[in-house]
C-alpha cells in the first residue's frame, strides 16, 4: 500500500513533523478555495461592470439559498471523508475501497434529488426572503440554472472530499483551478460578449461544475490505491452508508442551519434596499479570504485527527490541534488586520457606486476584528469531528451561532433597524459558540465515546 500511496500523491499523517504536514494538507485546500473565490471576485467584477448593479444584487440575493444546498452536500461529503480517513489511517484497504464506492453512490442519488428539489422550491423561497421586485426575475433565472447543475456540484465536491481523505489535497486544487478558468472564460463570452447578464453568469457556473465533476471522476478511476473508483462497482453499502450519514448528516444540517440563518440575515439586509444587498454581497466577496484560510485549516486538522484516531494515536491528534490553533491565530489575525485597513480601496476596485462602496467598507470594518473567534472554534470542532463525533458539536454550533443569531435578528433588528444591529449578530454568536465548543472539548468525553462506537462497529462487521 505505501508504494501506491506515494504514486497517488496521498499523505499518511500518522507520523512525521506535525506543522509541516498540516501545511501540506492546508495549502492545497487553501489554493483550491482561493481559485474558487478568485473566480467569484472576477465574476463580481464582470457582472458589476458589464451587467450593472441590479444584476449584481440579483445574484447576491440568491447566495443564501444556493449556499443552503451546497453547504448541506459539502457537509455530508465531509462526513463520508472522515470514515475513509479513519480506515486509511488504520490501513484497512478493503474498507477504504468499499467506503469510496458507497460515498460516490450517495453523491449520485443525493445530487439528483437535491437538484430536483432545489428547482421546485427556489421560487417560493426567493419570495419568502423578500427579494425586491426589481431583481426577482433575474434572481429566479440564476437560481434555477444553478440548481439544475447541483448534481454536478455534489459529485465534484464528494470526489474532492474523498481525495483529501487520503491526504491528496493537491489534485482537487488543480481541478478547481481548471474549472475556474472555464468559468471565467465563459463569463467573458456569455456576459461581456453575448450580453446575457445574469443568465450568462449562471450558465458559466453550471458548465464549470459539470467539467469539474467529469474530471474528478476520471482521475478517481485512475488512482493507484484502494481508493480507486470503478464506476460499475458504485453501490451503497448499508452499514458504511449508516456510518457516513451519522458523521455527515450533522455536518450537512449544521451547514444548512448556517444557511437558514443567513437567509434570515439576507432578509434583514434586503429591508435596507438594493444598495445594501449589493454592498453585503461585495463585502462577502472581499472577506472571503478569511474563510478560505479558516476552512483550509479546519479541513486539514480534521483529516489529521481522523487518520491519527484511526491509527489509535490520540496524543498526536491533540498535538495537531494545538499546532493548528497557533497557525490559525497568527494567520487569521494578520488577514483581519489587513482587511480592516484596506476595506475602502478594495471596495472601490469592484464597483464605482459610492453608496455601495461606503456601505461595504462599513460592513467589513465592523466584523473583521472578530474573524479569529470563528476560526479558532472551527479548529476545535474539526478535531472532534475527525473522531466521527459530529452530532454534539453540530448541536452546540447550531444553538450558539444559528438559533441565537436568528433570535437576535427577530428580537433586536426590528426595534433597532440599522446595519450595525444586523452585523453585531456575528461577533456575539461566534463568542457564544466558541465558549460552548471549548467546554465540550474539555469535558465532553468525545474521544472515549467515539472509540466505544468504533469498537461496536468493528464487532458488528466481524459478526456479519
Amino acid at each position: 500500500m505505501r508504494q501506491a500511496v506515494r504514486r497517488s500523491r496521498s499523505l499518511d499523517v500518522t507520523h512525521g513533523t506535525i506543522w509541516r504536514q498540516l501545511l501540506e494538507l492546508c495549502v492545497p485546500v487553501f489554493l483550491s478555495s482561493l481559485f474558487q473565490q478568485s473566480y467569484s471576485l472576477v465574476n463580481t467584477f464582470i457582472v458589476g461592470r458589464f451587467a450593472g448593479k441590479m444584476a449584481l444584487a440579483a445574484i447576491q440575493a440568491t447566495a443564501s439559498l444556493t449556499d443552503l444546498t451546497v453547504g448541506f452536500s459539502v457537509g455530508v461529503g465531509a462526513g463520508c471523508s472522515i470514515v475513509v480517513s479513519q480506515y486509511f489511517g488504520a490501513n484497512d484497504d478493503k474498507q477504504v475501497f468499499a467506503s469510496v464506492h458507497t460515498a460516490m453512490g450517495l453523491a449520485l442519488v443525493g445530487g439528483l434529488a437535491i437538484s430536483l428539489l432545489g428547482i421546485c422550491i427556489s421560487g417560493p423561497m426567493l419570495a419568502l426572503m423578500g427579494t425586491p421586485a426589481d431583481i426577482y426575475a433575474q434572481s429566479l433565472t440564476y437560481v434555477h440554472v444553478y440548481m439544475a447543475a447541483m448534481v454536478f456540484s455534489i459529485v465534484f465536491n464528494m470526489g474532492a472530499a474523498l481525495q483529501r481523505a487520503v491526504g491528496d489535497t493537491r489534485t482537487p486544487s488543480l481541478i478547481v483551478a481548471a474549472t475556474c478558468l472555464v468559468n471565467v472564460t465563459l463569463d467573458l463570452v456569455l456576459v461581456v460578449w453575448a450580453g446575457l447578464g445574469v443568465l450568462g453568469a449562471a450558465l458559466s457556473t453550471a458548465c464549470s461544475l459539470a467539467v469539474g465533476a467529469v474530471v474528478t471522476i476520471a482521475i478517481l478511476t485512475r488512482a493507484q490505491g484502494p481508493w480507486r473508483l470503478y464506476p460499475r462497482r458504485i453501490h451503497i453499502d448499508a452499514k458504511l452508508a449508516s456510518d457516513m450519514l451519522r458523521c455527515g448528516l450533522p455536518l450537512g444540517l449544521q451547514s444548512s442551519a448556517y444557511s437558514v440563518s443567513n437567509i434570515i440575515l439576507q432578509s434583514s439586509i434586503n429591508s435596507f434596499g438594493s444598495n445594501a444587498i449589493a454592498a453585503w454581497g461585495l463585502a462577502c466577496r472581499i472577506d472571503s479570504v478569511v474563510w478560505l484560510v479558516s476552512d483550509a485549516l479546519g479541513t486539514s486538522v480534521t483529516t489529521f485527527a481522523a487518520q491519527n484516531f484511526g491509527a489509535g494515536n490520540r496524543r498526536r491528534m491533540r498535538k495537531g490541534l494545538h499546532t493548528s490553533l497557533a497557525l490559525t491565530a497568527a494567520v487569521i489575525g494578520g488577514i483581519s488586520a489587513t482587511l480592516f485597513t484596506l476595506a475602502a480601496p478594495l471596495s472601490g476596485l469592484f464597483i464605482t457606486d459610492t453608496n455601495v462602496t461606503s456601505m461595504t467598507t462599513q460592513m467589513i470594518a465592523y466584523i473583521s476584528p472578530f474573524y479569529v473567534l470563528y476560526s479558532l472554534m472551527d479548529n476545535i470542532s474539526g478535531t472532534i469531528r475527525g473522531t466521527g463525533e459530529s452530532l454534539r458539536p453540530m448541536l452546540l454550533t447550531v444553538l450558539g451561532t444559528c438559533v441565537f443569531r436568528m433570535f437576535w435578528l427577530f428580537a433586536f433588528v426590528p426595534s433597532h433597524h440599522s446595519i450595525d444591529t444586523v452585523l453585531t449578530s456575528y461577533p456575539v454568536t461566534w463568542l457564544l459558540t466558541g465558549i460552548l465548543i471549548f467546554i465540550y472539548y474539555r469535558h465532553g468525553h468525545w474521544a472515549e465515546r467515539s472509540k466505544a462506537r468504533e469498537r461496536a462497529h468493528l464487532a458488528g462487521h466481524a459478526t456479519a
